[in-house]
């Protein structure tokens, strides 16, 4: 993938896990507005999720992914420093860092049939909801906050199944697109019922953003943003 496009694509996504986390705090804090440490932590959940990714993607521009991954550690773990005592964030951190270093290379669970499924929403979870939670913002312990990102899991699967095909196993690959984005569909109705979500104006949101905007592979990671942008304002 060119650089151009991939450093494109990923601080998109960055920008809308920070936006996304900012809503989560938001809907934690109640109508509290949203302090220092919560924003900080927001932009540090984002940067740090949108260099997994890239390196996820590529390791074709090693010297700047490790300049740019320093740097999104330091300053991830400066927005948490007040939980660093803690013997759990660190278990946490290394279990993200393990999964993330053995996705393609080692075990490479992501070959494994299946997995990547269950292994990818729990990845975000964790991330963005355990290690949150468990910080004071408990309202964010929440299982169905697991089926959104479960769908957002499958529905990057149902864009890359011609890729996937013969290579790895997947939920979307075993079940076809038409039926693969019919769970999709579901895991979000369904998540949006547990959470007294308006979803028919959010799915509008969503779907006048990547009208609007030129979103790689047309993924449904603009949801992140529109939730976000939602639990803001409420």
């Amino acid at each position: 993938m060119p650089l151009k496009r991939s450093l494109f694509r990923n601080v998109l996504l960055a920008l809308f896990v920070a936006i996304y986390c900012m809503g989560l705090f938001a809907y934690s804090n109640g109508r509290a507005a949203l302090n220092t440490h919560q924003v900080l932590r927001a932009i540090a959940n984002g940067l740090l999720i949108g260099q997994v990714y890239f390196w996820m993607q590529t390791t074709a521009h090693k010297r700047l992914q490790v300049a740019v991954g320093l740097l999104s550690a330091i300053f991830y773990l400066v927005a948490h420093q007040a939980i660093l005592p803690y013997v759990w964030f660190w278990v946490f951190l290394l279990f993200q860092v393990l999964l993330t270093t053995q996705y393609e290379r080692g075990f490479k669970w992501r070959q494994v049939p299946f997995l990547k499924n269950l292994l990818i929403p729990i990845m975000w979870f964790v991330q963005l909801n355990l290690i949150a939670g468990l910080s004071g913002n408990w309202h964010l312990l929440f299982l169905p906050f697991f089926l959104f990102y479960l769908a957002l899991s499958i529905q990057a699967d149902i864009e890359d199944i011609e890729a996937d095909q013969g290579k790895i196993k997947t939920l979307a690959g075993l079940l076809g697109k038409d039926s693969a984005a019919y769970v999709v569909l579901f895991l979000l109705t369904l998540f949006s019922f547990f959470m007294g979500l308006p979803w028919v104006w959010i799915m509008l949101v969503l779907l006048v953003v990547r009208r609007e905007l030129r979103l790689p592979k047309g993924s449904y990671d603009a949801l992140l943003l529109a939730l976000g942008v939602y639990f803001l304002l409420q």
